[in-house]
């Protein structure tokens, strides 16, 4: 795993679980983590050995990754936002379809007549896009219940 990457799955891990550390675990990690402090700068700040601050580190790690791997607060955080995102592609859809539809009701030139109505083939059109937008809004709800 490249070394942007872990960090910010620390990050994440520390952000839900990280409260049920001790103060001191909680102190070395976010030096570790969060100022990028080097080994002997934490241990000489905290007044352990380097290989304390290292293993107090992996066992940071190890207690977080645990945590997530009973209660899946991540994996639920990232299940809802991907879920948040198809709402927010379906309303845009929504949106962009109502849009269609008020611009076809406009009355536009045809071959050059600007009497032209559209009246009918709105009419004709209506049928299709209330079932699009019934769909739509299906997914939608479907969406929600699953958040």
């Amino acid at each position: 795993m490249a070394s942007v990457e872990k960090v910010v799955e620390q990050s994440l891990l520390y952000d839900y679980y990280g409260e049920l550390l001790t103060e001191h675990q909680r102190r070395i990690y976010e030096a570790a983590v969060f100022e990028n402090l080097s080994l002997g700068e934490i241990a000489e700040e905290s007044g352990i050995s380097r290989q304390g601050v290292h293993d107090l580190l992996r066992r940071c790690d190890a207690k977080l990754t645990q945590y997530e791997e009973r209660l899946h607060l991540l994996e639920k955080h990232e299940k809802n936002r991907t879920l948040c995102e198809s709402i927010e592609k379906a309303a845009a859809e929504l949106k962009s379809m109502y849009h269609m539809q008020e611009t076809d009701r406009q009355v536009k030139p045809v071959n050059g007549d600007e009497t032209t109505d559209c009246s009918l083939s709105c009419e004709e059109n209506a049928g299709d896009e209330k079932q699009t937008l019934d769909f739509l809004l299906a997914q939608i709800r479907q969406l929600l219940e699953e958040i």
